[in-house]
């Protein structure tokens, strides 16, 4: 049986260029006990993009807007919100706020 990390792998590998499609696997396993450690391997995995990471990253923060999104990925994507995610995480990786 495959990892959990496994999975996530394999899911970004299949979800390149769609966030919503993403965020829908991303949504299957935000309620997983997942440590810390766990996550910041996959955060340094190279075979995911960089919104993918950093949207992995959040998707395990209680609170963040990520990972309300995720936790209610059975509605429909709102692609300007998407823009603003991506907008706002790429300020807090680079130190911009």
């Amino acid at each position: 049986m495959a990892t959990w990390s496994e999975y996530i792998v394999t899911a970004a590998q299949h979800s390149k260029g769609n966030a919503a499609h993403w965020f829908r696997y991303l949504g299957k396993i935000a309620d997983k006990d997942v440590s810390q450690e766990e996550i910041d391997l996959l955060y340094r995995n190279e075979r995911l993009t960089y919104f993918q990471r950093v949207s992995l990253k959040y998707a395990f923060v209680d609170g963040s807007p990520t990972r309300e999104r995720v936790l209610g990925s059975s509605r429909k994507a709102n692609l300007d919100m998407m823009v603003v995610l991506r907008e706002k995480y790429e300020k807090i990786d680079s130190g911009k706020q």
